[in-house]
């Protein structure tokens, strides 16, 4: 497929009319705006000369923070009908906040109290069955105590310490630690805590209101965090409540607020003067008539529409433009980067290769119908994009498996069909046609090759770069020499000459010298004038160039014999499961035994084929005919993420 023809939109107006220009592009959402003094060559910053400020910008770090997450922003996110000035916005979040203020320290509050409750108790359980009395510790006035734990081979270092002038008691051992108190005068405790510190004794604080026995006290505490909890819950009560009544108008203002304050930010990107401004961006060609509804609701502007300036700075963005079966797979051609706008869509090429390839590579009718259902399943239900993927390269794993006579493994199912057709070929034993399978993964890594060079060829003929074109080893030259070696492996894999020597020679002299002197020559067809460096650099350069380009030829098509070699494993690793079954017996264990192994199979080996075919993609073809240079086309819109990542953790917490 091609690239979708964009029109270059210059709109210009009154200054006080730009905002509303703005938000009519961002409604539109085919609009990709571009900086309109870079597009045009200015020397000036974003915006002109004006140093504007966001006026929302407060108003919308108000609005964020009194925690929306308890907003329902409804299933229409875009402007609020109702406008709001920025001191209003202010002024209604001061008055929701001071609703809130009261409530919120009161919830801090408690949820703190129900934290020290809860440690309390916990630690308060290494104490039960001692007689101390807690409240007691509590009234002394010249002693004071420390509660924690230290590791128990630190407690007879304490022995060192004698006469420091405190006393530790110990009251249980439990994990490796002993957890008990330490006294101390007010005028030591400040030593004793360092010397303490360094036994790696682990400080933990009673709160202050407990009394009684370690169980009395537990059992207080068990008590008061009930009444915390009923309380904590009754303070969310009214929060709730209290969001529940301001949450139209909080949904209101902050879609006004952040869409205000987006605007204000799209205008850095367009050139303002005293009292005119000019806004730049690009339009799909079948969006046009959506965006024109859009715009023309704003009065006095022009709009001028023409075509890309692909000699300008700033390149055009792409978009894609892909059939039904070609389409999932755009997700591998902007993983290895998207086309510039005046080059070619090679979705459609990857798609075709990527879909046979696979399907050679993981040949099983029974396990190719299954990855397709399940692909199918997750790209429908679940929108999974890589389940589209699936589902293509399933069917091409199920007609190869028909193929290989192989379904879930068992290899001799589709003998009896065959002999009835009377094809003596097939069914395509992999392990009993060895070199069939590898010959044919050499011929179509040559055969891939040589169109990704073809491919290479039409495109830089198309931007006159002659001198890869024609004398690059991606280019004509290449593909004579890579034909004439070709032409030399078939003679000598069969026996006979396809060719005379003289055309072999040629074929291999000719393009060699071609691609050595592809500077020289490439600057004469381009009528370019040419610096000849030192001839010993020149030599050097290009011989170890050429040399490379003499192993790239034979690295990327021997690569190729990964295409039989999976074809091998994968017949390899059905084996092994059809045997382990027999091994068990003919019972329903067999049967488990080949369900698990098909599953295993296809999950490991699936993956790593998906893998390797798209290294294939991206280092022996892409590397070849293809640049990814270019950038996505992004339409401007408001998305409102800091509030659905703020509630995405309440809700997996919740669940």
């Amino acid at each position: 497929m091609s690239i979708e023809k964009l029109e270059l939109v210059s709109i210009t107006g009154a200054v006080p009319s730009l905002n509303d220009a703005i938000i009519a592009c961002l409604q539109s959402k085919v609009f990709h705006i571009e900086n309109a003094p870079r597009l045009l060559g200015s020397t000036e910053n974003s915006g002109g000369s004006r140093a504007e400020q966001n006026p929302y910008a407060e108003p919308l770090r108000a609005l964020m923070e009194l925690d929306l997450r308890q907003v329902a922003l409804g299933e229409d996110t875009g402007l609020s009908p109702t406008a709001f000035t920025p001191e209003s916005i202010l002024s209604e979040t001061d008055r929701i906040s001071g609703k809130l203020k009261n409530v919120r320290e009161r919830l801090t509050q408690t949820r703190k109290q129900i934290a020290d409750y809860e440690s309390a108790a916990i630690h308060l359980k290494n104490l039960t069955g001692s007689e101390l009395d807690l409240g007691e510790l509590t009234k002394c006035k010249h002693i004071l105590y420390r509660f924690g734990r230290m590791p128990e081979e630190n407690v007879t270092k304490l022995d060192f310490y004698s006469d420091e002038g405190f006393i530790f008691q110990a009251y249980h051992t439990a994990h490796e630690y002993v957890w008990g108190f330490y006294f101390a005068t007010k005028e030591r405790i400040l030593a004793i805590d360092a010397i303490m510190k360094g036994l790696l004794f682990e400080r933990y604080e009673l709160p202050d209101d407990v009394s009684g026995t370690p169980e009395e006290a537990l059992g207080e505490l068990q008590v008061k965090l009930t009444e915390k909890k009923a309380a904590l819950a009754e303070l969310e009560k009214q929060q709730t409540k209290i969001y529940q009544t301001e949450s139209e108008l909080l949904g209101q203002m902050y879609r006004f607020a952040k869409y205000q304050s987006e605007v204000w930010k799209l205008r850095g990107q367009c050139v303002i003067t005293q009292d005119k401004f000019s806004l730049m961006g690009y339009v799909p060609v079948s969006e046009k008539e959506n965006f024109q509804k859009h715009i023309g609701s704003v009065p006095d502007l022009s709009i001028i529409y023409e075509a890309p300036w692909v000699d300008s700075k700033v390149q055009p963005p792409v978009r894609l433009k892909n059939g039904w079966f070609t389409k999932p797979f755009a997700m591998f051609v902007e993983m290895y980067g998207l086309p510039n706008y005046n080059g070619y869509n090679p979705t459609t090429f990857v798609a075709i290769t990527y879909t046979l390839i696979f399907g050679i590579m993981f040949g099983d009718l029974g396990q190719g119908i299954l990855l397709a259902l399940i692909g199918a399943f997750l790209h429908k239900k679940k929108n999974f994009e890589l389940g589209a993927i699936m589902a293509r390269i399933g069917v091409s794993s199920a007609i190869f498996g028909a193929l290989y006579g192989s379904i879930f493994g068992f290899e001799e199912l589709l003998d009896p069909f065959y002999e009835k057709l009377g094809i003596p070929f097939l069914p395509l034993k992999a392990m009993e046609n060895t070199n069939v399978i590898i010959f044919g993964a050499v011929g179509i890594g040559a055969a891939l090759v040589i169109i990704s060079i073809l491919v290479n060829i039409v495109v830089k003929l198309r931007h006159r770069d002659y001198e890869d074109a024609v004398c690059g080893n991606n280019g004509v030259a290449g593909l004579i020499f890579f034909s004439g070696l070709l032409l030399v492996v078939l003679g000598i894999v069969t026996g006979k000459p396809l060719a005379c020597k003289p055309v072999i020679i040629l074929m291999l002299v000719l393009p060699l010298l071609m691609m050595f002197f592809r500077e020289p020559l490439g600057h004469f067809v381009s009528h370019k004038s040419y610096e000849m460096p030192g001839i010993g650099d020149f030599i050097a350069s290009n011989f170890f160039e050429c040399f490379e380009f003499l192993l790239g030829y034979a690295t990327n098509t021997l690569s190729f014999i990964r295409i039989g070699g999976f074809v091998f494993s994968h017949a390899g690793l059905m084996s092994v499961v059809m045997l382990l079954s027999e091994m068990i017996g003919k019972d329903h264990k067999s049967w488990i035994t080949i369900i698990i192994g098909n599953l295993f199979v296809m999950c490991l080996e699936g993956l790593i084929v998906g893998i390797q075919v798209l290294r294939l993609e991206f280092y022996e073809i892409f590397s070849r005919c293809y640049e990814g240079d270019g950038k996505p086309f992004a339409p401007i819109t408001v998305t409102f993420d800091e509030i659905n990542d703020l509630k995405q953790p309440e809700q997996t917490a919740n669940a």
